[in-house]
């Protein structure tokens, strides 16, 4: 995954709210600047997103595997849903294309001073009638992100360990982009996460769990300094980049 998209709110950390007929509500963001690392600036338009779309969108890119952005790559839902560990009955479809669509309708400008890329997370997004099977297209610009050295490669196995846990998942995925990981405040956490849990006292006391749950699955140290508030992660193994 790009480390761009992960070192920040791209795919942020958020609680499931359900209207009066029982609907998952999510904002919508119009032009809305994301809190991101030092050195990224991120704008995005369409309904937020968390941590089960960064899954979708982790096995689009892992389907493109051997293949240029920009390819055609068709897909069974069923197949999807398995390899991301979820059920297959009709709800489950029916969440899935709300995912995609939600991709497909996301936009972003992101740069990091050296690249940029304007456009759709997902360029296309539909389903063959006749075939039942999905079809995704990427915008092959957004490629200029996946270059050597500009994303990490995110162990899928771990991923599944933190299911349903949505800041353990964010931090996953933000701090496997860095091998010797910055010290952030408890506070600068809370904004990349773009955590709905506002009040830093009861986001320090979710943090402690997540960090205690991601210490667990992947090995690493995790602790915040009640002195600094900053956070700490240790790593005793490398991660991928390339």
């Amino acid at each position: 995954m790009a480390n761009a998209i992960l070192r920040g709110s791209l795919f942020g950390v958020l609680s499931k709210k359900k209207s009066n007929g029982q609907q998952e509500v999510r904002k919508y963001e119009k032009k809305v600047v994301k809190a991101t690392v030092r050195g990224l600036t991120l704008m995005v338009t369409g309904e937020q997103r968390d941590q089960t779309d960064l899954d979708v969108f982790l096995e689009c890119l892992h389907r493109h595997k051997g293949l240029a952005l920009g390819s055609l790559i068709k897909f069974k839902g069923g197949n999807f849903l398995s390899a991301i560990g979820r059920s297959q009955g009709s709800s489950d479809y029916k969440w899935l294309d709300g995912v995609l669509h939600r991709l497909a309708t996301t936009s972003i400008e992101l740069s990091d001073g050296r690249r940029y890329f304007q456009g759709p997370l997902i360029a296309k997004t539909y389903r063959d009638e006749d075939t039942h099977e999905y079809i995704i297209v990427f915008d092959p610009d957004i490629g200029v992100f996946f270059v050597d050295g500009t994303w990490t490669g995110l162990l899928v196995e771990e991923r599944r360990a933190l299911k349903g846990k949505q800041l353990a998942l964010w931090l996953h995925g933000t701090y496997s982009t860095q091998d010797a990981p910055f010290a952030y405040k408890v506070e600068t956490i809370l904004n990349l996460c773009d955590s709905e849990t506002k009040k830093i006292f009861h986001f320090r006391a979710s943090l402690k769990k997540a960090l205690s749950d991601l210490s667990v699955v992947t090995g690493w140290t995790c602790w915040i300094d009640e002195k600094t508030d900053l956070v700490h992660v240790v790593k005793t193994k490398a991660v991928r980049h390339e």
